[in-house]
Parts: structure tokens; sequence; C-alpha cells
């Protein structure tokens, strides 16, 4: 069932740009496309086609619309006033969460199927009894019926946005013909169709009772008096029934529609049988009429009504009935839910081709810095090795300048340090590496640790370290061989 917080008063609303409306009868399928212009609504075009028991609907309904030349646009459907359970009920209270209670527990009550073979829909008409109570419209349908019609408008290539009752759309229709008359009347609106007409009774603008007749235009216009008397004796049983719904009024007049305009006599009988004026209403007198509408005055569409589809038309935001399968909301929800994530997915695979393009760029203006600069350096080369040699000779000349480490100065330094007895075989200077290399003998080991500690102590010598093994000769003294680095400058 729907969800109808809130929704106390029937929504106004405006027709759309361009929309098309299908119903499916017993006879007939009808379809309408209109489109809305500066001028009011346009039946831009118009399709009945008689249903033959030996092709399918769907392929019915695809010829049509290839014939019509339809467009795919929103499409709303129309369930005929005989294929659903109408009822009004009053419901003793004003909340919206409390009345959807109330309708649940009705719902058994009002149809002999079980829940399970049912769809169901309603909507509040206003206020009663000093504003106590909420009248409702309760609609129910067989849910194969609607299963039926939505697999068969599927299959023909049409996707229904809404699935409304074609007494919704004779009410649109009627109050939009009267929307500058006052509403403080109790009238009557009767709609003949093919097969069955149905019955609308309202009670200063809003409708206190329905019911469909088994009485049709084709009955009227085969057996006309025969299915007159017929006609006259279930309407007066309509009005008779509503009685007490109309809170002790009369009903004042009647209104004609649909195909009865067509059948001669129709409305003067009714106006006698019923004491009251009739009056009849073509409902393509309420719409602009477009070229594709074709010759809708043919003898052959004279028992067919449009009223439900044109009241659709002129205010679509009005059809609060919507009967939707099950399986198909369900469909819809997944797809809805497939869309969101495909629109995720694609979302972060955008992301994904971004930072792919980004690394891809970033990538290669570096690959293009790194070329720039390797050739740079390769051009530079040559002048680097020329500076290279150029402070190569200023260190050494730096060097050769500095007279702390001259020849006199280190001989000195290292004669400073000899211990007594200690000999020299080779004192070996080397500038450029900046150490002395000394070999030698000496008495004792001890001599050698001295002599390296002293020479070290010296203030142009750094790290000195024994270089090899200390070894004995012939004579027995211990041969040795030391480097001593020069002191850095700070």
């Amino acid at each position: 069932m729907a969800n109808k917080e809130a929704k106390l008063q029937r929504a106004a609303g405006k027709p759309r740009k361009s929309a098309v409306f299908i119903e499916i009868g017993n006879d007939w399928i009808k379809l309408v496309q209109v489109d809305a212009g500066s001028g009011g609504v346009v039946l831009s075009k118009v399709r009945l086609e008689p249903i033959d028991a030996d092709i399918a609907i769907f392929e019915t309904i695809s010829r049509a619309l290839k014939a019509g030349k339809f467009s795919s646009s929103a499409v709303f459907a129309c369930l005929p006033r005989q294929a659903v359970n109408l009822r009004l009920l009053e419901l003793p209270s004003t909340d919206a969460a409390e009345i959807a209670d109330m309708v649940e527990l009705q719902i058994g009550r009002q149809t002999p199927y079980s829940r399970d073979e049912i769809l169901s829909d309603y909507k509040p008409l206003g206020l009663t009894r000093q504003g106590t109570y909420t009248r409702i419209m309760l609609a129910i349908v067989q849910r194969s019926i609607v299963r039926e019609r939505f697999y068969e408008i599927e299959q023909a290539g049409l996707g229904v946005e809404h699935m409304g009752v074609s007494s919704e759309g004779v009410l649109s229709w009627f109050l939009h013909r009267t929307r500058s008359e006052p509403q403080d009347k109790d009238v009557a609106v009767i709609d003949v169709d093919s097969f069955y007409s149905q019955v609308l009774v309202l009670h200063r603008g809003e409708v206190v009772f329905t019911k469909s007749i088994l009485v049709g235009a084709k009955q009227l216009l085969e057996s006309r008096e025969e299915s007159s008397e017929k006609f006259m004796q279930e309407v007066k049983r309509a009005f008779e029934s509503c009685r007490g719904d109309l809170r002790d009024g009369e009903i004042e007049s009647i209104t004609l529609s649909g195909a009865g305009v067509h059948i001669e006599g129709l409305a003067n009988e009714l106006g006698t049988a019923l004491e009251m004026p009739c009056e009849e209403a073509d409902c393509l007198a309420d719409v602009s009429l477009g070229k594709g509408a074709g010759d809708l005055g043919d003898s052959r569409y004279a028992t067919a009504s449009l009223t439900a589809l044109i009241g659709m038309a002129l205010d679509s935001a009005s059809m609060e009935f919507n009967f939707v399968p099950d399986v198909v909301r369900m469909r819809k929800t997944l797809l809805s839910t497939a869309f969101s994530s495909t629109a995720l997915a694609s979302l972060f695979m955008a992301a994904m081709v971004s930072a792919s393009m980004y690394a891809m760029i970033s990538y290669s203006f570096k690959a293009s810095s790194l070329a720039a600069l390797s050739a740079e350096v390769e051009r530079t080369q040559p002048e680097i090795v020329k500076v290279e040699r150029m402070l190569e000779v200023i260190r050494e000349s730096t060097d050769r300048q500095d007279t702390r480490f001259s020849v006199v100065n280190l001989l000195s330094a290292i004669h400073g340090s000899v211990p007594e007895h200690v000999y020299f075989e080779t004192v070996d200077i080397g500038a450029e590496g900046r150490t002395v290399t000394l070999a030698g003998t000496a008495p004792a080991r001890s001599d050698i640790r001295d002599f390296l500690k002293k020479l070290g102590d010296s203030p142009l010598f750094g790290e000195v370290a024994e270089d090899g093994n200390v070894t004995m000769d012939k004579d027995g003294r211990f041969k040795f061989r030391a480097v001593a680095q020069f002191e850095e400058d700070e």
C-alpha cells in the first residue's frame, strides 16, 4: 500500500510537457499522447485499437505505437473501473499513521480474496463530522490483473511510470471542467464506455459514492429499449444507495460523458427517468486536437470513452492511486541500486584514470627534466674536469706554501721523538699523501711504543700507527715500520 502520510487533500498538479496514457479495456486498447502547450493540453496523437482474441495484446499495442509514431516518454496506465473494487469509508481519525492502520484492518472485510491475491491503495478525500473523521477512497484490485497489464505494456516497449484507476481520471476531468463554477451542489457524473458505465456522485466537489454499471454503449446501441431500461434502473439504484452519504441533500443534476454523448436521446431519457437536468459533456472539448489525433468522430469509435485518459492528462499529478506489482517494484529498486553502483564504479574508474594520467604526466615531466640535466652535465663535463684540475693545483700550491710541513720541520719533529738507541733505515716523506713512513730497529718493544707515542703527541702529526708486524733481526734488535699522518688543518 502506498504511503499516504500528510495526504488529506487532493494535490493539484500540472500536465507534463509530453506523456502517453494507455487503457486496456475489454474490447479497446486506448492510446493517447498529450503535449502541454501555451493554450492548455494538446491531444497530439490518439489510437483506438480493437482487441482481437487471435492477436496478443502487446502486439496490438506495438502496432498502434508504430502506426501512431508515439514517443517513449512518461507512460501512465489506467485500470478500467469494472476491474477495481472501490469503497468509500469514513474513519474516526485525522492522523495519517492511524488511518493507515485502520485501512489495513478494513481491506480484508471489503474483498473475498486473500491478501496474497490483491493489491490495494487509498486516497484521503477530506474531513467530515466537524473535522473528526476522515473520508477515504479505498481501491482493491486482483494482483493478476495488474501484473498482466504491466507485462503486456512492457512487452510492447513502454515503461509504465504510473498505473491508476479510470475513476480518478473521470473525476479529474469533471473538476477541471467545472473549476470556475461554485462547488456547493450535489451532482452526478455518468461516464459511458463500451461494455460498462461508471457513476460518480459528488457532494460539494468531493466524491461520496461510486459504482460500476454493467451496461455500456454497445448494449445501448444494439438493443436500445431493453438495455436503456436496465441502464435507468441501475442508475436509480445507485442514487438510492448514496442518499445517506449526501447528508440529507439531493442530487440536483447529471453530467453524461464518454460514449453517452454519441447515443442520441440518452441524456433526455436519463433526465426524464430521474426527474432532474441531464447535460451532455464531451471530454474532447477540454483539449486541443493535434494533427495526429485523427477523426475521433468516426462511427467506429462511438462506443469508446476517452474521459478517463483525458482527465489523467489534464492533471496527472492528482492521480494518487498507483498499483505496481511487487516484482516490478523490486526490479526497479534493483535497477536503481545497480545504476548507483555503476555510477560509483564509474567515478572510481574516472579517479583511477585521472591518477594514472597524473602519474604518467609527472613521470614524463621528470624523465624530460632528467634528460635535460644529463645533457647539461655532459655538455659541462669538460669544464668540470678543467676546474677540478685547477683546484688540485691550488691545493698542492697551498700545501707547499705551508712551512709547518717542510722537510726540516718534519725531521726535527721526528728527531725530537726518537728514544736512545732507536735507528732508522728509511724515512720516506710523502707530500701528496701527507704521510711519513718510518722503518728502523729498536733494542726493545717498549722503545718502539714510546717513539710512536711521542711522535703522535707532536703538533705536526695526527694518527701514528705500526705498519705490519714487529720482527727480530740476527742481532737481536726489533725491526719495525710505522706510518704517521700529517695533522689536518682546523
